[in-house]
């Protein structure tokens, strides 16, 4: 999506919310830390925006330096490459935190960021966000936290990408999103299993490849599917799967 197409939608979809409607910044991950007046006072900075699903939050080549949390819905962070092709590097969801590279080194954002749901967002300036992580050790703390594990999951992606089949790519997905059905239990589980598109533009991949990945682990009895929960039966197969080196062809 070129940027000019990206900045009309953003254009379109962002409606500023009345300030007669009450709103809060309590879900807000990165702000658990602080005590509800200095979170109330910080509120009164922000200007509330609603963002319908499919529309842009924030564009990679905007020029704003602002930060963005996310206070309901959920989003995903994208790339645009060649003839348009959507690729995604992230998911953020009700609780995260948008924008604050930007917001840190003063220079053009890192990424696109789409609307997955409706979407409430909270706009807090640079420089007032900036104050907030010189004053706050605990906010800037929390901000390193999730950029560490940004970095950890970025790196594991680009391995995969880089190296790992098709199938493979698919698997890494879906151990990344199961959960165990029981503390200490040996089954695990995806409650909302994405839809095969969904899963493909993670795996970087076709719809076609991922229904026959997750058809392949039903037959082999490593998973089944009931309604939209994927039932993971053997896990360690799973992963063992992902680090099978793929047969040379004949």
């Amino acid at each position: 999506m070129p940027s000019r197409i990206a900045s009309e939608v953003k254009a379109a979809g962002m409606r500023e919310i009345g300030s007669a409607a009450p709103m809060s910044l309590a879900g807000v991950t990165m702000l658990r830390d602080l005590a509800d007046e200095e979170r109330t006072a910080l509120a009164t900075k922000c200007t509330f925006r609603q963002v319908a699903a499919g529309e842009v939050v924030l564009d990679r080549f905007s020029p704003s330096a602002a930060v963005y949390f996310l206070v309901t819905g959920a989003a995903r962070v994208v790339h645009y490459v060649a003839e348009g092709q959507e690729i995604t590097i992230a998911t953020v969801a009700a609780g995260d935190t948008i924008g604050e590279i930007s917001a840190i080194d003063g220079r053009g954002r890192s990424a696109t960021v789409v609307a997955e749901q409706d979407c409430v967002v909270a706009e807090l300036p640079s420089d007032e966000f900036q104050a907030l992580i010189t004053r706050r050790g605990g906010v800037a703390l929390e901000l390193l936290r999730r950029w560490a594990g940004t970095i950890r999951h970025l790196s594991d992606k680009v391995s995969y990408l880089s190296t790992g089949s098709p199938d493979q790519r698919v698997y890494s997905e879906l151990i990344r999103l199961a959960r165990q059905d029981k503390p200490g239990g040996d089954r695990w589980l995806i409650r909302e299993l994405p839809t095969h598109q969904e899963l493909a533009k993670w795996a970087q991949t076709s719809r076609e490849v991922v229904a026959s990945a997750v058809a392949e682990l039903v037959r082999r009895g490593v998973a089944e599917r009931r309604t939209k929960t994927l039932y993971i039966n053997d896990y360690a197969a799973l992963r063992d799967l992902i680090s099978r080196p793929e047969p040379a062809p004949a």
